[in-house]
């Protein structure tokens, strides 16, 4: 995900020096702070000159949302007036962060202080960091929360399709549509599945040979292509053609009972397309297809949505499963990946293909969406992915062995983890996102719930 970010100077003595003779604002310094933006990878754009007048300011403020930025920047140089700041910000449509260093000379701490309290009185989402350009935690809070904000961007401009309703009786995973636009920006498309059976039925038969063939060539260990084996690769050809179609972001499917009784699982369409860049979710669960999609957003990774399968308190070990289904990218090892039928006649009669194996080790970070009295928190939790050293027995434990799995030692508290997380369902991406989606819970409104 590329960050844009305005980077705009304020203070009111760039032209003053104190009674030492010194300048009061120090160029190099500012020169410092937008250069580590740089190195850090924000697409910085600077605004010119050192700003202190209120239609400076606006005007400034005004090129940055021309230039399309995630977030606002406000270097505090000096001392500045908040008063010819606070009525140009309060207007932005995107988060604002207040950076001021701690050199003492021309008073800008105070200026800062000022602005950051100000932009408070009338309600204007920011963060205020205070350090150096060379201190890393400085340059990484700053990172930080403008990825958060590009993220709740990028939200307000994303289409979830959705196929069917929700299964299982999962009540967790079904939304107020109005609530998900108001809260997140997303819009919500209801599909029905029967539109997903016919356009799988329509799919000619060399295409779904083509894609068999390619799919033996990279995995190698297949089911012939019989019924089951067909349907599930019409449903990943279908699928992939509706979003396109349908220009859909983010799509969380029905997977049964319906489709998957009296047609397929879509299983393996939800295991290859989520490395094409697609996220999804099953049983219809829009909590998950947000949750999911939100760490896509920040890490630009493929993401894993199984269920919690066992937590093991002796152990601070969480063990998730999904029955089926997940981008096969996260395996340990490719070679050994598995595509066998899912074997559960119980959740879908007519079967489909899923896929196997363990996701690899590295650091990863989980997130659940829920709601408590109708308001949305945020279940924000990271950990270790690992190998287990008897790995086959380890697998056979939930008696699905040929599902894919994923073994996290918890870098929290197991108990807090047991009473944040209100769903079967957890996403999980490699890397640690934690920073950026407690920002984004701020910049959201949503508490987030932590483990820590």
């Amino acid at each position: 995900m590329n960050v844009k970010v305005g980077f705009i100077v304020c203070g009111v003595h760039s032209e003053v020096k104190d009674v030492l003779g010194r300048p009061m604002i120090d160029v190099k310094l500012i020169e410092d702070s937008l250069n580590s933006l740089r190195k850090a990878g924000l697409d910085v754009y600077r605004v010119g000159g050192v700003l202190s007048k209120s239609w400076e300011v606006e005007k400034a403020v005004e090129e940055c949302e021309k230039q399309n930025v995630d977030c606002v920047i406000f270097y505090v140089a000096t001392w500045l007036w908040a008063s010819e700041v606070w009525r140009a910000v309060h207007h932005l449509s995107i988060p604002v962060l207040i950076w001021c260093t701690p050199t003492p000379i021309g008073w800008a701490t105070g200026g800062a202080l000022v602005l950051h309290g100000a932009l408070d009185e009338v309600g204007v989402k920011h963060k205020i960091v205070y350090g150096y350009p060379d201190e890393e935690e400085t340059v990484k809070s700053i990172v930080a929360f403008t990825r958060a904000a590009a993220a709740a961007n990028r939200l307000k401009k994303t289409t979830l399709g959705l196929i069917g309703g929700y299964s299982m009786g999962a009540v967790t995973g079904s939304v107020d549509m109005a609530q998900v636009l108001s809260k997140f920006g997303v819009k919500i498309e209801h599909v029905d599945q029967y539109e997903l059976i016919n356009l799988a039925r329509a799919i000619p038969e060399g295409d779904v040979k083509k894609t068999y063939g390619e799919l033996r060539e990279k995995y190698g260990r297949l089911p012939e292509l019989d019924e089951v084996m067909e349907r599930s690769i019409r449903l990943y050809i279908a699928l992939k053609n509706l979003i396109s179609d349908r220009k859909y972001d983010i799509v969380a499917v029905k997977c049964f009972p319906e489709l998957g009784d009296h047609y397929a699982t879509a299983c393996l369409a939800q295991s290859l397309l989520p490395d094409e860049g697609v996220v999804t979710s099953c049983i219809g669960d829009v909590n998950t297809a947000l949750s999911a999609y939100i760490l896509y957003l920040l890490s630009g990774k493929p993401t894993f949505n199984p269920d919690v399968q066992q937590i093991r308190r002796w152990e601070n070990v969480v063990k998730l499963a999904s029955d089926g289904a997940a981008p096969i990218s996260l395996a340990e090892d490719i070679g050994r990946v598995t595509l066998k039928r899912r074997g559960l006649p119980t959740e879908g009669v007519a079967d489909g293909i899923c896929v196997g194996f363990v996701c690899k080790p590295g650091s990863v970070t989980m997130l659940r969406l829920c709601r408590i009295k109708g308001e949305y928190h945020m279940h924000i939790a990271t950990g270790e992915a690992f190998i287990p050293k008897d790995v086959d027995v380890a697998l056979a434990e939930c008696g699905f062995p040929h599902w894919p799995h994923a073994f996290i030692k918890l870098s929290g508290d197991l108990e807090k983890f047991i009473q944040n997380q209100r769903s079967e369902y957890i996403s999980m991406c490699y890397g640690d996102y934690e920073r950026e989606l407690i920002d984004l819970c701020y910049i959201l409104d949503i508490r987030p719930l932590l483990d820590k």
